[in-house]
C-alpha cells in the first residue's frame, strides 16, 4: 500500500547496504543523520528508504508525516508488527512538508507512538530479537540504501536492527554522555554478535559520526578533548564531523532534513561529505 503513484520500486535485485543508525544514548543525531544522509543520497539518484523505530517518530516528522497516527489511512511500522501490513506495503512516499510534494527516489515507513509498547507487543514470540530480521527482506534488492533510524536505547526495537542490517553508525555528539552510549552499544553488539553473528549481523561499529561539534576549541575544550579522545578511540572510522549549525534546530522545526532545508549550509555540507566517505553516492 502507498498513498501516492511514487510505488516503491520494483525487486530488481540490488544490493542493498542496510546501514542501522543507533547510539545507547538518547539526544545523538540519530534522526538528523538518517534524514540528512538519505535525502543526500536520493539527490544523487539512489532509490532509499528510511525505518523508523522510534516512538519520538522524528525522522518521519523529517520525511513529512508530522504524525503518521493520526491518519487511519497510513500504515506504520507498528501495523506491520501487528500484521495488518506486510513490510513492503507499509513504504509510503517521503514528502517535503513545506510543499507537500513526493520527493523523488526516497520512501519511508512511518513511526507510530505504540512502538513504545514494542517489548510486550513481541513478548510471546519465539526468539523476539529476530523480529526485523524475519521481515527484512521484503525490502532487500528494491532499494539502494535503507536506513534505520533507532530509539536511543539499545532495547529490543535497536536489537532486531543491529541483528537485521549490515553497517552500524554510532552517532554521537562530543559529550560525554553520548560518548558513553557508545561503549554500551559495542558491549550490546558483542552479545547479540555472540548469539546470532552466523547469520551475518555486524560484529561491531563500522561508522562513527560526530553530530554536533564544536567550531573551535575556545567554544569548550571539554568537548574539543572529547572528539580526540572519539578520533583516538575509532581511529578512520570517524568521518568528518558535523560542526553545530543553527540550520540544523531550524531545519527540525521546519520538518525537513537539513540537506533539504539549507543545502549549502555547514551541518548540509558535512553530511553530504560523509555520505561521498561512506561510498553511498560519488
Amino acid at each position: 500500500m502507498t498513498t501516492d503513484t511514487h510505488a516503491i520500486p520494483e525487486d530488481t535485485g540490488l544490493k542493498t547496504r542496510v546501514l542501522v543508525a543507533t547510539n545507547g544514548s538518547a539526544g545523538s543525531g540519530k534522526s538528523t543523520f538518517s534524514g540528512a544522509i538519505a535525502y543526500a543520497a536520493a539527490k544523487h539518484k539512489k532509490k532509499v528508504c528510511v525505518i523508523g523505530l522510534d516512538k519520538q517518530r522524528d525522522v518521519s516528522r523529517l520525511l513529512g508525516y508530522d504524525d503518521p497516527d493520526a491518519d487511519p489511512n497510513l500504515p506504520t511500522l507498528y501495523d506491520v508488527i501487528d500484521k495488518l501490513f506486510t513490510l513492503a506495503e507499509a513504504v509510503v512516499p517521503a514528502r517535503n512538508s513545506k510543499t507537500k510534494q513526493v520527493i523523488p527516489n526516497l520512501w519511508v515507513v512511518l513511526e507510530s507512538k505504540k512502538l513504545d509498547t514494542l517489548e510486550f507487543k513481541l513478548a510471546g514470540e519465539t526468539a523476539r530479537e529476530l523480529w526485523l530480521h524475519r521481515i527484512l527482506g521484503e525490502l532487500r534488492g528494491r532499494f539502494d540504501l535503507i536506513i534505520i533510524d533507532c530509539p536511543g536505547d539499545v532495547k529490543l526495537a535497536t536489537v532486531g536492527a543491529l541483528i537485521a542490517g549490515d553497517e552500524v553508525v554510532g552517532c554521537t555528539k562530543s559529550q560525554e554522555k553520548e560518548a558513553r552510549g557508545l561503549t554500551e552499544l559495542e558491549d550490546k553488539i558483542a552479545d547479540l554478535a555472540a548469539a546470532y553473528g552466523h547469520i551475518g549481523m555486524p560484529t561491531g561499529v563500522d561508522w562513527v559520526v560526530i553530530t554536533e561539534g564544536v567550531k573551535h576549541g575556545s567554544q569548550g575544550k571539554v568537548y574539543k578533548d572529547m572528539e580526540y579522545q572519539l578520533r583516538e578511540a575509532y581511529e578512520d572510522i570517524v568521518l568528518e564531523t558535523v560542526r553545530a549549525d543553527v540550520r540544523v534546530p531550524e531545519a527540525y522545526t521546519a520538518a525537513q532534513p537539513v540537506t533539504l532545508y539549507s543545502p549549502s549550509t555547514v551541518a548540509a555540507e558535512a553530511y553530504a561529505k560523509i555520505g561521498r566517505q561512506m561510498k553511498l553516492y560519488r
